[in-house]
């Protein structure tokens, strides 16, 4: 990558830059990008695995609300580094305890359950800590979309591993025992390599340094100010993505709850292949994902905001016409149902470029705090989603599976028109107090005194 390239990428305040030297910068970024991918992936395969075990064995969203707030608090007053690895031991234990325990009683199930969402409410932070301090502003789009794709990635791994091993001699039990030794694995790898800045790492060279903080604001890369809650909180820019997000994972847990359920009521699947075809959609979903945050970054001629709202009208919009089309799909109709999944799955994977980069752009570096209201949103679109779905599915007819497609794409339009009203790409002036002057939909209601 260029400076010419990273100006044309970055809508920050011009502040005086370093210069990028002329040595050829390394890659420990993509090394860290790509660490956190796989413990991002862990995590929430520890949950995947057991909303797929359901299905062929006789409180993970409270535990992740209750985490959000002391991460949040850990991450500015430790460390994103040690927060993190916190919660990877924590779910891999939980997660190899869960065979063992959850017989001997209900109540020892519930409270694995509980650490095991404690440890998930570290995701949507650690992904906006990472962006925002590992990332050039010409590459917020990349790193934001990579790292957001652990609940495509988990599936696409744990759905057919489960699938095959409750239908295994090794049995349901065996599925927890895999995914707590793997979480072991890499979060050990992760923990060798990543430092809380750059700056910090032994492996980063000058070059790459000053590649990943060019054009950043003085106060973005070193001061370290108490982060501005209620600032934050109160801009209506913020609201939209919140309110994008809301749309998005509402649907995304349709898609990740029920999509065995539905081919298996509808598509006429067995059990053992819902896993297989299930992983099918979340698969296309990375690929377009990987495709629309590294293109948002390239794409030039047009403005940033506007490129937010296209790609955020694509993952909403035409997400929404698919899962309409899905309402129609008639008994039987396995593979043209999976086709439509797939499809509508897929478009999600272009909220990288949308309300996601929206939140590295707007919040910089505080958008571990934006992230982590993702966390809570994504939780409470765990209880909300299958609520819509059970009050409707009541025999898993044809005509029920209609009107939940139906309903959860009216909501995709909602939220995506108020996302696309609110969308803005500039940094929020609580980013920067040199920012003197901003639109009106990037200025909070609420403004400290400095």
């Amino acid at each position: 990558m260029t400076v010419e390239n990273a100006k044309k990428g970055s809508t920050a305040v011009a502040m005086p830059s370093k210069e990028i030297p002329q040595e050829k910068p390394g890659c420990v970024r993509y090394l860290v990008l790509v660490s956190t991918m796989l413990c991002l992936t862990s995590l929430m395969s520890n949950v995947v695995c057991f909303n797929f075990t359901v299905l062929c064995m006789p409180g993970s969203a409270i535990g992740a609300v209750c985490g959000v707030i002391p991460v949040i608090i850990g991450i500015s007053r430790i460390g994103l580094k040690a927060v993190f690895f916190a919660s990877g031991i924590l779910t891999a234990v939980s997660t190899f305890l869960i065979p063992i325990l959850a017989p001997l009683h209900f109540y020892l199930f519930v409270i694995l359950r509980f650490a095991q969402g404690l440890s998930y409410a570290t995701c949507f932070p650690a992904v906006g800590a990472i962006t925002s301090t590992w990332a050039s502003l010409a590459q917020q789009g990349l790193f934001i979309a990579a790292l957001t794709t652990f609940g495509q990635t988990s599936s696409i791994f744990s759905m057919p591993v489960a699938g095959e091993l409750c239908t295994s001699p090794f049995g349901w039990k065996a599925v927890f025992y895999l995914h707590a030794l793997i979480s072991v694995a890499v979060f050990t790898i992760w923990f060798a390599i990543f430092t809380d800045s750059p700056e910090d790492n032994k492996l980063v060279r000058p070059a790459e340094l000053a590649e990943i903080e060019f054009n950043k604001s003085e106060e973005a890369i070193h001061e370290h100010h108490t982060t501005p809650y209620l600032e934050i909180a109160s801009t209506p820019s913020v609201w939209g993505i919140w309110i994008g997000a809301f749309g998005d994972l509402i649907a995304v847990q349709l898609i990740h709850i029920y999509s065995p359920v539905f081919l298996h009521d509808v598509g006429g699947y067995s059990f053992e292949k819902t896993g297989f075809a299930a992983a099918v959609p979340v698969l296309f979903q990375f690929l377009v994902k990987m495709f629309a945050g590294h293109s948002s970054d390239k794409i030039h001629g047009i403005s940033e905001t506007t490129k937010l709202r296209i790609y955020n009208s694509i993952a909403l919009g035409a997400s929404a016409v698919f899962l309409v089309a899905l309402g129609f799909v008639k008994q039987g109709q396995g593979v043209l149902g999976l086709v439509l999944m797939t499809l509508a799955t897929g478009m999600f994977g272009f909220n990288g470029g949308g309300f996601s980069k929206c939140s590295a752009l707007v919040s910089r570096q505080y958008n571990h705090f934006v992230m982590a209201i993702h966390q809570i949103l994504i939780c409470f679109s765990m209880i909300v989603c299958p609520l819509i779905v059970s009050s409707i599915l009541q025999q898993g007819t044809v005509a029920e599976w209609r009107i939940v497609f139906f309903v959860h794409a009216a909501i995709l339009l909602v939220c995506n028109a108020i996302f696309c009203w609110l969308a803005t790409a500039k940094p929020a002036p609580w980013t920067d107090r040199t920012i003197k002057h901003s639109a009106t939909k990037n200025t909070p209601l609420y403004q400290a005194k400095v």
